[in-house]
């Protein structure tokens, strides 16, 4: 059962599609009595908060202090809990571990890096198999350089679902599409 959900994207602001978007997934996973974990910074991270808190939800936002300081001096003003992290690798590791569920819009270095943990993680067996959503096809050409890349973990392979490390995640286009694919 999904009750925590982690975002993944820009602290840029998306374009106003995809910024409605959003924030109206935001209050579905709120809607939906899940909690919505990200970074706790601006763009994505505070429009899918500003989504869930605007639906009553309940929110967490794990920052990462770049030499003890950020672009941001304190998270989004939708962010319910702080966890400050040490270091990003810190900061991926406690989102990964929170988290039944991911939700992956567009980014930047820092997403990809995020979305690449999770990858190698569930990959190497070094934690199970959790729902992996990308939003929009942002990330369909990294996606798709892994379709050549099998699976490792032996007991991923051993289940016969899985064959290769493409397969991990899924697409969504939609607010809806992506309740949808996370089953909620």
């Amino acid at each position: 059962m999904i009750k925590k959900v982690c975002v993944f994207g820009s602290y840029k602001d998306l374009k106003p599609e995809a910024k409605e978007q959003t924030i109206r997934l935001g209050q579905m996973l709120a809607k939906n009595g899940v909690t919505v974990i990200s970074g706790g910074f601006g763009g994505v991270m505070e429009d899918i908060s500003r989504g869930a808190k605007s639906a009553g939800g309940k929110t967490v936002g794990v920052t990462y202090y770049l030499n003890g300081k950020a672009s941001y001096r304190k998270p989004n003003d939708y962010v319910d809990e702080e966890i400050v992290a040490d270091s990003p690798s810190q900061r991926i590791n406690i989102m990964l571990r929170e988290a039944d569920a991911f939700l992956v819009f567009p980014g930047g270095t820092g997403t990809m890096m995020e979305l690449s943990t999770l990858l190698e993680y569930i990959n190497k067996g070094l934690m199970a198999p959790k729902p992996i959503v990308l939003f929009g096809y942002f990330w369909e050409p990294l996606v798709s350089c892994l379709k050549s890349e099998p699976v490792y973990s032996k007991k991923i392979r051993s289940e016969g679902k899985i064959a290769c490390c493409a397969e991990l995640v899924a697409f969504a286009e939609t607010a809806e599409e992506c309740i949808e694919a996370l089953k909620l």
